[in-house]
């Protein structure tokens, strides 16, 4: 069952890029004669075009940078960008207000499960930012405000490495 909030309109999972790609592949028209040519896998793993008359030449390996692939970002499916999406700050304040003013009206039945993870990481940068304060004091203030808000699980990311 799902959410209120996650609705399954429209949601396939092909892959469609959202903007255009920032390094577009260059494509050679081929004369008629190339057609039919094979690709064979050589010995070490590196492939070759082969034509019709046994002639073969080496096929350039194709190069995505980081960059390029963090440009595109072509491979997140829609139904990933609508789980991301539910992820997002403005969400999570969303929910929170929506959820304060439901326990304020008494509608019980409207209000949902908000649960926080909190990695080391986090509050090992919060510690070295605050140069006085330990990761198990960062932890209680970080629980502390999360449930202030109105949070209603706060979860330790390492939980699941010690499961």
């Amino acid at each position: 069952m799902f959410s209120s909030g996650l609705r399954l309109t429209d949601l396939n999972d092909f892959i469609a890029p959202s903007q255009e790609c920032i390094k577009p592949v260059k494509v050679e028209k081929q004369s008629q004669s190339g057609q039919g040519n094979t690709i064979a896998v050589g010995d070490g793993g590196e492939y070759y075009e082969v034509t019709k008359d046994g002639a073969s030449s080496r096929l350039e390996e194709a190069k995505v940078t980081l960059n390029d692939c963090l440009a595109c970002s072509g491979c997140v499916t829609s139904a990933e960008t609508v789980l991301i999406a539910m992820q997002s700050h403005e969400e999570l304040i969303s929910v929170l207000n929506a959820n304060a003013k439901a326990r304020e009206e008494q509608r019980l039945a409207d209000v949902k499960t908000v649960v926080v993870t909190i990695s080391p990481q986090t509050r090992a940068s919060f510690a070295a930012k605050h140069c006085n304060i330990s990761t198990a004091s960062i932890a209680r203030r970080l629980t502390a405000f999360l449930k202030s808000i109105g949070v209603d699980y706060i979860l330790d990311s390492a939980l699941g490495t010690d499961l």
